[in-house]
């Protein structure tokens, strides 16, 4: 298996995490879940094999993808295809893909949209650009400079959010919308305005997201889970809210899983 990223240089590292390629990988299981993490993907397939979003762990029905899309904000776990062999694609950071797009990122949320119906044939061109070249870097590249020029006069943080994004992401439970309002000056209708314009989710959910994702990484750092000490510093009321919590964004107790989870982060195998 192929597996490699590239972090873009200013100005795109302001708004991409980073790019990704994978190839070559093989799945002993055909669905994975895929928690939500605060985060919007844009996914080019180099194979023509349509790929499939699941409706329910039964796979009696699904939605089919070819080619490239963007699946938009989560709120909940999708149910995706796990055979996907090669792929490039980019990881936004939070509020980092509004430059590229015309319309609010709230019109993303829990939805998975095939890019050329945003882009038109383009995202077409570029797609055949890079299957035309063998080489990673250079299809970092292409897509690197298809971004720039997409989103150029565009790229600019709205301050208010950026601010109030990062101190959700660092610590998600020491903050309410209050807090944020009071801090950056403006109303809480406003700030939420802000918010589904720029990022897709509210700042109630999206620091609900980031605080069960801080709990996800903490549970990858104990050799033994102390699920008291884990709701407590993931800033949860009690125990219940803790359960309850976890269960709305993996559709499992925690638990389940820790006896269900993959080798990868926010990915649980369906077998």
């Amino acid at each position: 298996m192929i597996y490699r990223i590239y972090i873009p240089g200013l100005p795109l590292s302001q708004f991409i995490d980073f790019f990704f390629y994978y190839q070559g990988f093989q799945a002993e299981y055909y669905m994975e879940k895929l928690l939500p993490d605060g985060s919007i993907d844009l996914l080019i397939d180099l194979t023509e094999d349509p790929k499939k979003l699941y409706h329910n762990e039964e796979a009696t029905s699904y939605t089919t993808f070819r080619r490239s899309w963007i699946s938009g904000m989560k709120t909940k776990y999708i149910l995706i295809d796990a055979s996907v062999s090669n792929i490039i694609g980019v990881h936004f950071k939070p509020g980092g893909c509004y430059p590229f797009v015309d319309f609010p990122m709230l019109e993303l949320n829990d939805l998975t949209v095939d890019l050329d119906s945003i882009w038109g044939n383009e995202i077409n061109s570029i797609r055949e650009a890079v299957l035309h070249e063998r080489d990673i870097d250079r299809r970092f590249s292409i897509l690197e400079n298809y971004l720039f020029q997409k989103g150029k006069n565009k790229m600019e943080n709205h301050a208010l959010v950026h601010y109030s994004v990062n101190q959700l992401v660092q610590s998600p439970q020491m903050w309410t919308i209050k807090n944020l309002s009071d801090k950056t000056g403006i109303t809480q209708k406003h700030l939420i305005t802000l918010f589904r314009k720029y990022v897709g989710l509210s700042p109630k959910m999206f620091s609900r997201i980031y605080k069960f994702q801080k709990v996800i990484h903490l549970i990858e750092q104990q050799k033994k889970v102390d699920w008291s000490m884990l709701a407590y510093e993931g800033g949860y009321f009690d125990q219940s809210h803790f359960i309850k919590e976890f269960h709305a964004f993996s559709g499992l107790n925690p638990a389940a899983y820790l006896e269900k989870r993959g080798p990868y982060l926010n990915y649980i195998p369906i077998t």
